[in-house]
């Protein structure tokens, strides 16, 4: 079994192509929403992409991923931006994930 550490993960995660696009991976997580506070479910996502990129200055909020350790991936196959905490992805493109 492959393992792979989450700063490698990252690295992986935020690649593009020759074209700029974000690479697709494969993915394996927990959910948790400490505002309603459900989560424990796994989730996985066979092809799935990093979404973001530069902002506009008239953005209001900012998110802070780095800070809180999430990021915005979405499904290549459709439109829904799911947030993900870095520390619960057990699974990065068939690889187990370690700290």
């Amino acid at each position: 079994m492959e393992m792979i550490r989450i700063p490698d993960l990252l690295n992986v995660m935020h690649s593009r192509s020759e074209n700029g696009e974000f690479i697709p991976f494969s993915i394996t997580f927990v959910t948790n929403n400490k505002k309603l506070n459900t989560g424990g479910e796994k989730i996985t996502l066979t092809s799935a992409q990093l979404v973001g990129g530069p902002k506009s200055k008239a953005e209001k909020s900012n998110p802070n991923h780095y800070t809180h350790y999430t990021r915005n991936i979405k499904a290549t196959e459709g439109d829904r931006i799911i947030k993900i905490h870095v520390l619960l992805i057990t699974r990065f493109n068939q690889d187990k994930v370690i700290l």
